[in-house]
C-alpha cells in the first residue's frame, strides 16, 4: 500500500537505497505512467529498497508565473487516488513555494534527493528540468549522477497517432469537448470529483431530478458548457447519466454556471455525497428553450442518445 508523506520531516526511516522520480504528474497520463513503470523496474532490477514519487501540492507555475498557470487535469486528491494503485511505495507531496522555486538543482539533488531520500537511481521524463530556472537539464542530471554515484533514467516520450502525449494537449482536447482524444492520451476517461449540494429542485418538477455539483478546487479543469453523456461513481457503484454544464437558461433566471447531473436508474438521497464524474461524450451545446415542455422533450432525446453512447462505451 502506498504511503503518502506531506513533509520531509516525516520521511525519516526511509532505507538509504531508493529509486526516485520527481514531477508534477498532472493528469497522470500514459507518459507519466511510463515514467512510473520505469521507476518500478529500476527498483526491481537494481534491488532498491523503496520506490519514491516526489510531487507537489500545486502546479509550480501557480507560484512562479501565476498568469501562465494551467487548469489542473487532476487535483491533488485525484492524483493521489490514481497513484495509489501503481505499486509505488511512497508518495512525497511537498509544498511548492517561492523558497522551493529558488532552490538550485544541485542543492535539491544533494540535500533532498540524496541526503533525505537516500536516492540511488533517478527516473524522469524526457522534458523534465529540475531546480531554479529549470537549470537541471537531462544532461546536467546525468553529469550529477556520474559524480555523486546515482543512476539516471530518462524516459522517452509516448507518441500516439503521430503526436507526443502531453498534459497541454489533453487540456486543449478537454476544452474543446474532444473526450475521445483526451481518453487516448490519459489512458482512461477524464473525470472530476465533486460534492452534491442542494439546488432548487426544478429538474425534478419536469421528471429529470438532478444532483447539483460543486468542485472544491477552482483550478480544476471542467469541460465547456454543454450536455454530456457521463458515468458517475457513488458509494462503490457506477451509474450512467447525463450532465449539463452551463446556466440552464430555460429554468434559471440567474446567469451563474452550474453543473447538474441526472443519473439513470438511481433512487435515493445524494445530498452531501461525493461523486466521481467520468466524461464520456458531448451530446450538444447548451440551448434556451421556449419553456419547460420543450425542454423536457429535448431532455428525453438527450437521455436516449446518452444511453446509446454509454452502451457503446462498455
Amino acid at each position: 500500500m502506498m504511503r503518502v508523506v506531506t513533509d520531509l520531516d516525516s520521511i525519516d526511516g526511509v532505507p538509504r537505497n531508493t529509486a526516485v522520480t520527481v514531477g508534477v504528474f498532472d493528469g497522470f497520463h500514459v507518459g507519466h505512467q511510463l515514467v512510473v513503470e520505469n521507476l518500478l523496474q529500476a527498483k526491481r532490477s537494481e534491488k532498491r529498497s523503496a520506490s519514491i514519487l516526489l510531487t507537489f501540492d500545486r502546479h509550480p507555475l501557480s507560484v512562479t508565473h501565476p498568469e501562465a498557470a494551467p487548469p489542473l487535469l487532476t487535483t491533488l486528491d485525484e492524483k493521489l487516488s490514481l497513484l495509489e494503485w501503481t505499486g509505488i511505495d511512497i508518495c512525497l507531496v511537498l509544498e511548492f513555494s517561492d523558497e522551493m522555486a529558488a532552490i538550485g538543482y544541485r542543492e535539491f539533488i544533494s540535500e533532498v534527493l540524496i541526503e533525505r531520500l537516500g536516492m540511488k537511481h533517478l527516473v524522469v521524463g524526457y522534458d523534465f528540468h529540475l531546480g531554479s530556472g529549470r537549470e537541471g537539464s537531462q544532461e546536467r542530471l546525468i553529469e550529477e549522477g556520474a559524480g555523486a554515484g546515482f543512476g539516471v533514467t530518462i524516459v522517452p516520450p509516448v507518441v500516439l497517432a503521430g503526436r507526443v502525449v502531453s498534459s497541454t494537449k489533453i487540456r486543449h482536447a478537454i476544452s474543446c469537448g474532444k473526450f475521445r482524444a483526451a481518453r487516448r492520451f490519459l489512458g482512461r476517461n477524464h473525470f472530476f470529483d465533486a460534492e452534491v449540494v442542494r439546488g432548487k429542485g426544478l429538474g425534478k418538477q419536469i421528471g429529470f431530478p438532478t444532483a447539483n455539483l460543486t468542485v472544491s478546487d477552482p483550478r480544476k479543469q471542467i469541460p465547456p458548457k454543454g450536455v454530456y453523456a457521463v458515468l458517475a461513481d457513488s458509494g462503490g457503484k457506477r451509474f450512467g447519466g447525463m450532465m449539463n454544464i452551463g446556466t440552464a437558461p430555460t429554468l434559471h433566471s440567474e446567469g451563474e454556471t452550474r453543473i447538474e447531473v441526472h443519473l439513470f436508474d438511481y433512487e435515493g438521497e445524494l445530498y452531501g455525497e461525493r461523486l466521481r464524474i467520468h466524461c464520456i461524450q458531448m451530446i450538444r451545446s447548451e440551448k434556451r428553450f421556449s419553456g419547460p415542455d420543450e425542454l423536457k422533450a429535448r431532455l428525453l432525446q438527450d437521455r436516449e442518445k446518452a444511453s446509446l453512447i454509454l452502451e457503446k462505451n462498455d
